[in-house]
């Protein structure tokens, strides 16, 4: 039989609950999901401000990940709304997942999955301006309309997964070792994950249904 403890850690959450609540965890982890913003952006920004010279670089740096979008995206236009939704949503549920589930590996799934995502935009941003298209419109009609649920969940993920990597290797919760940090922060991941999902799910349908139709107006 399971007790429900009702001690809490400085955190404010309850030790021994299984799933804790959302709400609670998204609080706690405030300045988490404040990092992995700023990784995101700080990425974002410096692939878009590259000279040129060096951006042709980055872009080669970065073709095997845009290889592979593109051959997602024609899988998925070759498909019913449905079916695309679906390969949409297992795309980005796999690659939160492993960032979210993977981050007490020292952070460095989080990180990289951070930056690199920023970077894609960047240089996607930058190469639309070069060709003579607002970056401000891409942003508008192509990014957020489904990137206001899917970003929050990407953000989300990576949040949990750095402090994953910084609690388990660097330094544990206060007053818990590392395994007791490992099991706490992996109840706060499990606990996000039906979140992430639904934020998952509204963002693959409007981005195979809206997102198109928006975008067609700018390009």
């Amino acid at each position: 039989m399971i007790r429900w403890s009702k001690s809490e850690t400085k955190e404010g959450l309850p030790v021994f609950q299984l799933f804790f609540p959302i709400k609670t965890v998204i609080s706690s982890n405030r300045s988490w999901l404040i990092m992995s913003f700023i990784i995101f952006m700080a990425s974002a920004i410096v692939f878009y401000y590259m000279p040129v010279v060096n951006q042709a670089s980055a872009e080669q740096t970065a073709d095997i990940q845009l290889e592979q979008l593109e051959q997602l995206f024609s899988v998925i236009m070759d498909t019913t709304p449905l079916a695309g939704a679906a390969l949409i949503f297992m795309n980005n549920f796999l690659s939160m997942a492993q960032m979210l589930l993977l981050g007490f590996l020292a952070g460095i799934s989080p990180l990289l999955t951070l930056a690199l995502n920023g970077a894609l935009v960047g240089i996607v941003l930058s190469f639309s301006a070069r060709e003579g298209l607002s970056a401000i419109s891409m942003v508008v009609f192509g990014l957020l309309p489904h990137g206001i649920f899917e970003l929050f969940a990407f953000f989300l993920c990576g949040a949990i997964g750095l402090k994953f990597g910084y609690h388990c290797i660097a330094s544990p919760l206060p007053g818990k070792t590392r395994l007791q940090s490992f099991r706490y922060i992996w109840k706060e991941a499990i606990s996000v994950l039906p979140l992430v999902v639904l934020l998952l799910i509204a963002a693959a349908f409007i981005e195979i249904l809206i997102t198109p139709q928006l975008l067609e107006l700018i390009l």
